[in-house]
């Protein structure tokens, strides 16, 4: 069976270093904790579709990249 939090969280992560963007930067975009940048990407925790959203503008990545990485 698929983890998608994990899925998801592994893309998100290697698009976020493929940008040279510190988790620290995406919270502080976010206006929340490393920690929760943590969380997501290693699929600790489900992120929000519009966490999702928010996320990819804070990296300069479009969502659908993201979502074509785990479809």
């Amino acid at each position: 069976m698929r983890d998608m939090n994990k899925e998801i969280g592994e893309a998100m992560k290697k698009y976020r270093k493929k940008q040279h963007v510190t988790m620290q930067e995406v919270a502080d975009k976010l206006g929340v904790t490393k920690t929760a940048v943590h969380y997501w990407e290693s699929g600790k925790r489900t992120i929000y579709a519009f966490q999702l959203i928010d996320y990819c503008k804070a990296i300069g990545v479009d969502v659908k990249v993201i979502m074509d990485e785990v479809m």
